[in-house]
């Protein structure tokens, strides 16, 4: 039998069967890389073997290509392999956050039937994975007395009140962040439309569910967009062009649910809409069966995924996995084809301030359009241009807040400092942090530091070794400490959850820093040991000239120091250190341990130890080692040459090259 995705391959290649399919093209609508498409067609090549007839031909330049000269041998293969000649190719969803929002569209908004074992073929997941999903929804469902029944005719599906089903819809949209986005990005500029995106979006799914009209999310969202527009067009006076006269959409029903949907709105804005701008309407509410109208068929609509995906992927790759964008695009690129198509001219009344202060993003989405064959023969005017530019503004403000840092801010007891540090971080940082959490010295905990990319302390924390930055500040969080948390962030970069910053004034290939923490005496190679011995090892070796009761004292103080939060900072590297400083010297020893040791349940093949002891003194250098050791956690070729040595000397000369690398 073959794989999920390697029967989605074979779908792609029959629906493409005159022309070969690149592995990048492939790639991309599978969600992997170049390399694995070419593992998937050599185990494809192999299992074809059992069927005469049926081959996949590769080309070198030109990609993959089904060939079928048994007809009868190709018709046994997809009945024993279960495939689908026809498949709508959606699109892989592999975030649980978008397979979730694509769920509930189906369910509400397509209100299609829908068959669990159908979802799985199409989502290229488990059932167990989907019943996992399920149950996410049906918690978000149950507030609102819906329920997802299941039954062998109907498939799933959801019960429950209109009225119900209404208000969780409008929810789902201000948690997707879609009005969040909007007023974001637009409402400075757009609205002056005495009618709230909120009361656009509430009238829009109305009017449509009671017209029994089945939309996705996605069009929806472009029908409130298009219609605060057009608000603005009439109230500027732009001229609204006719449509067509080879376009004929009265007797469409979605024209009176465009209709009853601008009468509301009228109401509201105590504006006038022409006939002109009831037709648009409808031509967005057709949009799911526009094939009566203009010649858009599902081949096509693949045909602009994957060229959409493509040029995405080339031009701003960082959105290339942002589903909202992709379908909200592939929903706004039909409509416009369909104007295109019948010369009809759409009049954008933000045009000039989208150039003026989107300039980025009008110019990615001009090159997107240049680079897609599917609008070649087209020439878009700059409104349709900045149209599809909102869709990018649109994706730059959710990916903006995606990837803000994660924070941990720390704080002495005082509410009141707290609060007012937080307010400082919230109005100065806002745009590049979130903050997770506020906390005090004591409440740190492995769960508290979970996903977090920095701590941000009004308590110094200097006697303490974590796997990423800390910046210590004071409650007033000056100008001065401002400005230093923002240069470090610049050189802050995040690898496997672990974040570090590279410190430029002092590097640490100086081997001053190094000289004055390490020691030929206080570096082992050990073999067959434990956690215990390790550690008292360690110890005793930096031990020397403190006073009879340091060992003891300091085994305590870093069991007190692992008590509060983990100090292992990957599956091989931990490091112990004491939760205050307590000797007059500072020092790191270290232990390499090839055949590893157990630290905990979860640790259990530790093979670096770097024991770090503070001086009640000065502990100049300290950050810029400890940045050492966090770069060593990603860096397995220079583990596995540290595993090697044999010396102390050998040990000095990686370690001052870590920060080369």
């Amino acid at each position: 039998m073959l794989s999920k995705k390697e029967i989605r391959i074979v779908q792609i290649l029959i629906e493409d069967r005159e022309r070969f399919v690149t592995s990048r093209e492939l790639a991309k609508l599978l969600n992997c890389s170049d390399r694995t498409i070419r593992t998937y067609y050599k185990s494809l090549e192999e299992k074809l073997n059992s069927y005469s007839g049926v081959d996949i031909i590769s080309k070198q330049g030109h990609g993959y290509k089904f060939d079928i000269s048994d007809e009868k041998s190709f018709t046994v293969f997809l009945k024993e392999n279960k495939i689908k000649e026809t498949a709508t190719l959606s699109p892989i969803v592999n975030d649980i956050d978008d397979r979730y929002n694509y769920l509930v569209n189906k369910l509400l908004f397509e209100q299609n039937e829908i068959y669990f074992d159908d979802l799985a073929e199409e989502l290229f997941v488990s059932r167990s994975t989907l019943s996992t999903d399920f149950k996410k929804i049906r918690r978000k469902f149950a507030p609102y007395q819906l329920k997802i029944e299941s039954k062998a005719n109907r498939g799933v599906y959801v019960t429950g009140s209109e009225r119900d089903k209404r208000r969780f819809i409008m929810d789902h949209f201000i948690d997707s962040g879609f009005i969040n986005t909007l007023h974001s990005y637009v409402e400075n500029e757009l609205l002056n439309l005495s009618i709230s995106f909120e009361e656009l979006t509430i009238i829009v799914l109305d009017e449509c569910r009671e017209g029994n009209l089945k939309l996705s999310d996605f069009v929806i969202q472009n029908l409130v967009i298009h219609i605060a527009l057009s608000i603005r067009r009439i109230k500027e006076g732009f001229q609204i062009a006719k449509l067509s006269e080879s376009i004929v959409l009265e007797e469409f029903p979605e024209r009176e649910i465009a209709k009853r949907i601008l009468r509301r709105v009228s109401a509201i804005t105590h504006l006038d809409f022409p006939c002109e701008e009831i037709d648009y309407i409808t031509l967005h509410l057709i949009a799911k069966s526009y094939g009566s109208v203009s010649h858009v068929s599902d081949k096509l609509i693949k045909k602009i995924r994957l060229e959409l995906l493509q040029t995405i992927s080339q031009l701003s790759p960082e959105f290339e996995k942002d589903f909202q964008l992709v379908e909200g695009l592939i929903n706004h690129l039909s409509t416009t084809l369909i104007r295109l198509e019948n010369k009809v001219v759409l009049d954008n009344p933000m045009t000039a301030e989208i150039m003026e202060m989107y300039l980025d993003m009008y110019q990615l989405a001009e090159q997107v359009i240049s680079l897609m064959p599917t609008f070649s023969h087209f020439n878009l005017s700059k409104d349709e241009i900045a149209y599809i530019a909102l869709h990018f503004m649109a994706a730059k403000e959710r990916y903006k807040e995606q990837n803000k840092y994660n924070i941990l801010v720390i704080c002495a007891t005082g509410y009141g400092s707290a609060q007012m540090l937080k307010s400082r971080i919230e109005n100065e940082l806002g745009s590049l942090v979130h903050i997770e959490d506020v906390i005090g010295y004591y409440d740190i905990t492995d769960e508290k530091l979970q996903n977090i990319d920095f701590i941000i302390s009004s308590i110094d924390l200097s006697n303490l070794i974590f796997s990423i930055p800390v910046f210590t500040v004071s409650v007033f969080l000056t100008e001065a400490e401002i400005g230093e948390i923002k240069r470090s962030i610049t050189h802050l970069h995040k690898s496997n959850n672990v974040c570090r910053v590279e410190y430029e004034e002092h590097k640490v290939d100086e081997p001053m820093f190094f000289d004055d923490y390490f020691n030929e005496d206080s570096f082992f190679v050990l073999s067959t040991t434990t956690k215990e011995e390790v550690i008292k090892q360690l110890v005793l070796s930096i031990a020397k000239n403190e006073n009879e009761n340091f060992p003891q004292k300091m085994k305590d103080l870093i069991e007190q120091r692992e008590s509060m939060s983990s100090i292992v900072f990957s599956d091989s590297i931990a490091v112990p250190h004491p939760i205050k400083a307590l000797g007059t010297e500072h020092h790191i020893a270290v232990a390499i341990i090839p055949d590893g040791i157990c630290w905990d349940a979860v640790h259990q093949e530790i093979k670096f130890v770097f024991l770090t002891s503070m001086s009640i003194y000065e502990n100049d250098g300290l950050p810029q080692l400890a940045s050492s050791i966090v770069e060593l956690v990603d860096d397995t070729e220079m583990q596995n040459q540290l595993l090697h040595c044999h010396s102390f000397k050998e040990f000095r000369e990686l370690f001052l090259k870590i920060k080369e690398r």
